[in-house]
């Protein structure tokens, strides 16, 4: 697999394929290193969610929730060539490990590799540095919600994979939900990722149909909401359809 997965690999300014003389031939430049098995194709960490994220994990101060999401998850994984796009402390790969895992926090991708990771790449779910079709599944979970342009990213994931496996946050269809959600936020001080955009169903319709999917499943995931009791007054919550369910795939 490791030689497999280097085959697979092109750098995401160039769109060539890895090779040795690779950094002397790329016009931009672009360098890719390999340290304790992770491929890093993130040069520099440039930006404030990056830096916010490298952060987080470094310190330790995320929660692997035990909602049977990551066992769901991990058995589509299991016998295909898989991606997890923003996979964090590896938590399906630990189930999984054959599963390609790709975040653009070193520190995450280093946790999971102690979770059992086997083929980890450092780089940007904007730009994915994978040959297309390289994959049969990619999945993306609780993600795509917490991307800064999150439309390329599923361009990314419909050029690199037959199938796609998504959990998105919900934003819900009431008058007035986003901006009460970001009044209710600042008001009590309530820290989320430093990006945090739930989606209506009719954005990310329009973004799965942009990137020319087919949408075969749409349903709920009830994500535990206030899970770690960020407002500690109330419960956790467990019965909200808190998060979208879909599963889409390039047309025929």
């Amino acid at each position: 697999m490791p030689d497999l997965l280097q085959k697979t690999l092109i750098c995401p300014s160039c769109k060539k394929n890895i090779k040795a003389s690779h950094a002397k031939n790329c016009p931009a430049k672009n360098k890719i290193t390999k340290v304790e098995g992770i491929w890093n194709f993130v040069s520099s960490l440039n930006e404030k969610s990056q830096l916010e994220n490298e952060q987080r994990h470094s310190q330790g101060s995320w929660h692997r929730i035990n909602d049977g999401s990551y066992e769901i998850l991990a058995a589509f994984a299991k016998g295909n060539k898989t991606i997890d796009i923003a996979c964090g402390d590896g938590y399906i790969e630990e189930l999984a490990p054959q599963t390609v895992g790709v975040d653009f926090s070193i520190s995450a991708l280093k946790k999971a590799k102690q979770n059992g990771a086997k083929y980890l790449v450092c780089a940007r779910a904007e730009n994915l540095p994978f040959a297309n079709n390289s994959f049969d599944i990619a999945i993306s979970a609780g993600s795509l919600e917490n991307i800064k342009n999150p439309q390329k990213a599923v361009l990314e994931m419909a050029r690199v994979s037959k199938i796609q496996i998504m959990t998105i946050h919900r934003e819900f269809d009431i008058p007035g939900a986003r901006l009460a959600r970001k009044a209710l936020t600042k008001l009590l001080n309530i820290k989320h990722q430093p990006v945090e955009v739930p989606m209506k169903w009719n954005e990310i319709e329009e973004m799965l149909s942009s990137a020319g999917l087919k949408i075969v499943f749409k349903g709920f995931w009830t994500l535990p909401v206030n899970y770690g009791k960020i407002l500690p007054l109330l419960p956790v919550l467990d019965k909200i359809p808190s998060c979208y369910f879909v599963i889409s795939k390039k047309p025929d």
